[in-house]
């Protein structure tokens, strides 16, 4: 359990730090074209292209995530396949867990750290997403 318990939380710090290197990008991106666009007002076209750019770096870093999680079960043994460990992994991730594929006893306890992990992920980019879209509406969408 001592070892499941190290592991678990080992593997989310290395996921946090994914997190936190997305976090980061998408940051950068937004401050990039806030800058580029500092003296005219860019169209609707403009906002979009950031707001998919961002969208498309928060799902990189949930698929990385994912994939750190299945190469860690893979690596344990837990799974006989890798294909089985990403299902596995992407299923807890977003805490749905079917249910279908099941870890066994002695590694369970990681289980419940992959969905603790899926829901600090989506709740901090969920956060991110909010605010780059506040921050765009409020400077590239005019107010009638």
């Amino acid at each position: 359990m001592i070892s499941e318990l190290i592991i678990g939380t080992l593997t989310i710090l290395a996921s946090s730090s994914v997190m936190i290197v997305f976090v980061l990008l998408a940051i950068r991106l937004v401050r990039r074209a806030e800058a580029k666009y500092s003296v005219r007002r860019p169209g609707i076209w403009h906002f979009s292209t950031l707001l998919a750019s961002a969208i498309v770096l928060v799902l990189f870093a949930n698929t990385v995530c994912v994939w750190l999680w299945a190469t860690l079960f893979h690596l344990l043994g837990v799974f006989e396949t890798f294909e089985e460990a990403v299902y596995f992994s992407m299923v807890s991730f977003t805490t749905v867990g079917y249910g279908d594929v099941v870890v066994e006893h002695d590694w369970r306890i990681l289980s419940g750290f992959v969905s603790v992990n899926g829901i600090l992920a989506f709740g901090i980019f969920t956060a991110v997403l909010i605010e780059i879209i506040r921050g765009l509406s409020d400077r590239y969408i005019p107010r009638r």
